[in-house]
């Protein structure tokens, strides 16, 4: 009996450092094709800010915004925050570590749209965040690697932004 007692709170233990590994596994620097974000607690759950990209400033040619100034979030629904920058930009809001997982909502810049989240890390170690409206059955995911892992694209952002030397 004694020992069935220790090995149940063994268990209970065990199962709330697993759930504390899940809740801060999300934290860090995590990479995408065109930017690098970064992931960290906040008073509120957490948030998502952009640290890095490929082109944090406008280029010639381009459609919109004048050459070597920052990017802004113009397409912000909000007329008030169209002139802040991307770079430092907080992506999440109301995030909240629930039934194992971070769930809340996740604005996207290039559309200007809000739309409901969830964040994992994957077996793979990889950072996996899907975006949906209504039910996450009708979404999209968007899969972002460790900073650690340096590859090319990743230092390439880290530079252009001044953060060379992190990996």
């Amino acid at each position: 009996m004694r020992y069935l007692i220790v090995l149940l709170l063994g268990l209970v233990c065990t199962s709330d450092l697993v759930l504390a590994d899940d809740r801060e596994a999300v934290f860090g620097r995590w990479a995408g094709d065109r930017s690098i974000l970064e992931v960290r607690p906040a008073e509120a759950g957490l948030e998502m800010v952009i640290v890095a990209m490929i082109d944090p400033n406008y280029r010639e040619g381009e459609e919109f915004g004048v050459p070597g100034e920052p990017r802004i979030d113009f397409r912000n629904p909000d007329d008030a925050l169209r002139e802040q920058p991307i770079l430092g930009l907080n992506l999440v809001s109301g995030y909240r570590f629930e039934g194992g997982t971070w769930q809340g909502k996740i604005y996207d810049p290039e559309s200007g749209k809000v739309y409901s989240s969830r964040m994992k890390v994957s077996g793979e170690g990889n950072l996996e965040m899907r975006g949906y409206i209504g039910i996450p059955m009708f979404g999209r995911t968007a899969t972002f690697v460790p900073v650690a892992r340096c590859e090319a694209h990743i230092i390439s952002m880290l530079d252009a932004v001044g953060i060379g030397g992190a990996c």
